[in-house]
């Protein structure tokens, strides 16, 4: 791990390899864990305690965030100190969830960063589910994907077999979600210096559409 003791943006690991969703059982193979793929903008909050800069994934301010930085700074009081960043898909596209409902304006959370003003460098995805574990718990919520934090802060929720029956039952739920994420458990988070970051280690499967190919 490495120390964040200031600002300085960092690229979020993500993928850019694409497979199709015949290919789903092959990875499902006990080193991958799936998350829902909710149809966003991908979101980094950085925070140190007092002060709160949301970013997208371009490494620009992410236009039109509206989550009140008192329930931001509220959620993490007392489950992290110093610098914190998390990464998430920030729900500004108007889409239906499985209810029929359109959750709007809201940050869903897949993974953390950087906690304690350290920033996670070497530490794999699944010790960093753990850290989210620890931080936000796994509370009931009206989704199977996802659990409440607040008000305006979900999480998704990781999935580690299963992967075509998951995929079939979750682009059932509404316009929402555009498929899964794949991620390595073991995968070591790599700097975010680039936005090529990790990209060996995810891959996503979406539904295919007429502006979408493999």
């Amino acid at each position: 791990m490495m120390k964040y003791e200031s600002y300085q943006y960092l690229y979020p690991p993500r993928p850019s390899n694409a497979i199709p969703p015949k290919y789903l059982g092959d990875w499902d193979n006990g080193t991958m864990v799936a998350q829902p793929k909710l149809n966003g903008s991908n979101c980094l909050l950085f925070t140190d305690g007092t002060r709160v800069v949301a970013m997208n994934r371009h490494a620009q301010r992410l236009t039109g965030f509206r989550i009140p930085d008192s329930e931001i700074l509220t959620v993490l009081d007392g489950r992290s100190r110093g610098w914190t960043v998390l990464n998430g898909e920030y729900l500004n596209k108007s889409k239906p969830d499985e209810t029929g409902t359109v959750l709007a304006h809201k940050l869903v959370i897949f993974d953390i960063l950087v906690r304690d003003s350290e920033y996670l460098v070497g530490t794999t995805f699944e010790e960093r589910i753990a850290i989210m574990d620890s931080m936000f718990g796994d509370d009931l919520s009206p989704w199977t994907y996802m659990t409440a934090v607040s008000p305006s802060i979900l999480r998704v929720r990781s999935y580690r077999d299963g992967f075509s029956g998951l995929f079939d039952d979750l682009t059932r739920r509404g316009s929402l979600i555009e498929g899964v994420v794949l991620k390595r458990r073991t995968a070591k988070l790599e700097v975010g210096s680039t936005e090529s970051n990790n990209v060996r280690s995810q891959v996503k499967c979406r539904v295919p559409t007429k502006n979408y190919r493999f």
